[in-house]
């Protein structure tokens, strides 16, 4: 059954992997291997991720708190599919307070739970953010939720981030995270244009 399942992963189930030790796989075999092939299959939402491949250039504005000044950075963000348009990768570059910043992120959709997810790491920390998205249609927005490590909290925090395309050539990324007082408060935008 491993060859089987390999074959399947190299790219799809042939007729020849439809038997295993020179027998032909049973009804239900088959049909775990159907379920199997849905689930790898990029979809409609892995195509919409595609439609974000391009190189972007992208002005990030940040808070640190509730009411403070923002500061206001530049950077460029490409982003590529990988493993045949199953995941949206982004390379971002940039600067924050002064010195060089870097970061990467994958998303994906995942067809067995119907989620998006996406995780995040970047050199300014050793942990990762991971997050679940959904498609708010009413709102024209894909919403992220999920826990960022945080070294003046000590460990982790919640995160939600709010995304919108504006046109083809334009994303407007909201990001928030509890203040003070624990309510969520905006703490930075990204808005990203396709050079």
């Amino acid at each position: 059954m491993i060859g089987v399942v390999l074959v399947g992963l190299a790219g799809g189930l042939p007729a020849a992997a439809m038997e295993h030790g020179g027998k032909a796989m049973s009804a239900q075999e088959k049909a775990m291997m159907a379920k199997w092939q849905a689930s790898m299959t990029p979809g409609q939402q892995h195509a919409e991720m595609a439609d974000m491949v391009g190189t972007w250039s992208v002005r990030t504005t940040t808070w640190m708190a509730p009411g403070a000044p923002p500061e206001v950075n530049t950077g460029t963000a490409v982003r590529t599919m990988m493993f045949d348009g199953r995941v949206l990768r982004e390379d971002f570059t940039g600067n924050w307070q002064g010195q060089p910043f870097a970061g990467v992120a994958h998303t994906g959709y995942d067809n067995v739970t119907g989620q998006y997810w996406s995780t995040w790491m970047d050199n300014m920390m050793t942990g990762v953010t991971v997050m679940k998205g959904r498609w708010d249609k009413p709102r024209g927005l894909w919403i992220f939720e999920g826990q960022a490590p945080d070294p003046m909290a000590g460990g982790l925090i919640p995160l939600r981030i709010e995304s919108r395309m504006e046109g083809d050539d334009r994303e407007v990324d909201v990001f928030f995270k509890p203040g003070p007082d624990g309510r969520m408060f905006r703490m930075m935008e990204l808005v990203y244009e396709r050079q």
